[in-house]
């Protein structure tokens, strides 16, 4: 499928437009599902832990080793997701998130809860990762707008999903209510699907599986566009996730606010991020993705240090704000040029991204590493490198991701 328009008979009707964006609401929903998951189980540790009796030991593998094990698993699931066997994977994923979210509600002690996050990982991947390759597949010139929907679906869903939880607890409901309410929505998700998702995907060949996918592979890696963006993807995260990470540690350590002040502040963080995802939309349909980047990797350059250097908590938490929201469209444009970089390759994409995901693994916990030798404040001057990066790395001239949709295809509904 090279567009949305090819899903359905190309009538300029109001019929028409509307069933245009059912495959990518679907997507967007299953995006927003996928983080409000999530983030409902990260509130929920706490709950969790004292429900179960989990020590702190068996908190950390529940947080640590399902993500580790997936590394080995989800690459070779994304290679999959470049042949015939897509639209499988997808809706096997949702079958399986769902029940890895059942038996989280049913799990009776750690071992049962470990097992059933072990298996939401790659259920995850194939679900919701592989609909994300669907989705830039049929935005094709369009990668960046649709992954800017994509990451502000992903944003609102981390944002409700404590308040989910906590809408569950003060009616009187476990946390295992929340797990049971989000495996029926899942499960709801995946029957829409049935009926939505087009068949096949957008690399279908008669060759062999096995060669198929280490042919994708070798293709891919063989495009250095591609490489270079996913660097930069990584490198980016200094300024996001990485950023995020330290942040509350920064404020109550260097700063000297209590702990619960520190919360606050990365709450207003996580709203501000939000804010800056929906800003992300309609400002990609006027600026070229790749100058939006530049200049916002500018903006952040410059106001890093100023962070940095503040003795002020006032204006750290001020700027804390502008830092965050000055990162707005990076994940979007980057992951968007890296599909552009390889195109009909989009699970393979996927599949590199993931083992790339290392790099960003190594940067969290080299800023740890120097902290522990210099100091927290000297080792956050690591993170500086995340936007000159940008600034030396993106091309000034902007290429296919910001083109204007082509004109619709005469292509039968599947």
């Amino acid at each position: 499928m090279d567009s949305f328009d090819g899903l359905i008979p190309t009538r300029r009707t109001d019929r028409s437009a509307l069933a245009r964006l059912r495959p990518m609401l679907l997507f967007l929903l299953i995006e927003l599902l996928d983080e409000l998951t999530f983030s409902v189980h990260f509130a929920a540790l706490p709950v969790i832990r004292t429900s179960l009796e989990l020590t702190y030991a068996q908190v950390g593998l529940l947080v640590g080793l399902p993500g580790l094990l997936n590394i080995l698993v989800e690459p070779v699931v994304m290679l999959l997701g470049d042949t015939s066997w897509r639209r499988r994977l997808i809706l096997g994923g949702g079958v399986a998130f769902a029940a890895a979210l059942v038996v989280t509600g049913l799990a009776a002690g750690f071992p049962a809860l470990l097992a059933a996050l072990v298996l939401c990982y790659p259920a995850s991947g194939a679900f919701v990762s592989l609909s994300q390759a669907a989705l830039i597949d049929a935005s094709r010139g369009r990668q960046a707008q649709a992954m800017a929907r994509w990451t502000l679906a992903g944003s609102l869903g981390g944002l409700i999903g404590p308040l989910f939880l906590g809408g569950v607890l003060l009616l009187g409901l476990t946390w295992r209510a929340a797990y049971f309410a989000l495996a029926a929505m899942t499960l709801g998700l995946t029957v829409v699907a049935v009926r939505r998702l087009p068949g096949g995907s957008a690399a279908q060949s008669p060759a062999p599986l096995v060669g198929q996918m280490g042919g994708n592979l070798r293709r891919a890696l063989r495009r250095p566009g591609l490489i270079r963006w996913l660097t930069l993807l990584q490198l980016s995260d200094l300024m996001m996730d990485i950023l995020t990470s330290y942040t509350a540690l920064y404020f109550v350590d260097v700063v000297g606010l209590s702990a619960l002040q520190a919360g606050l502040v990365l709450s207003a963080i996580m709203a501000a991020g939000l804010i800056a995802d929906a800003l992300a939309v309609p400002l990609l349909e006027r600026v070229p993705a790749r100058r939006l980047v530049r200049i916002s990797a500018a903006v952040v350059a410059l106001l890093y240090p100023v962070w940095l250097l503040s003795p002020w908590p006032a204006a750290k938490v001020g700027l804390a704000l502008a830092l965050r929201a000055g990162t707005l469209g990076w994940y979007a444009v980057l992951q968007a040029e890296a599909y552009a970089a390889a195109p009909g390759q989009s699970g393979t994409v996927m599949a590199l991204t993931s083992v790339s995901g290392l790099i960003g693994a190594g940067l969290a916990a080299a800023v740890g590493a120097v902290a522990g030798l210099a100091g927290l404040p000297a080792a956050m001057w690591i993170l500086q490198a995340g936007p000159l990066a940008l600034l030396i790395g993106v091309p000034a001239k902007d290429a296919g991701v910001t083109i204007a949709p082509a004109a619709p295809q005469p292509t039968a509904h599947p």
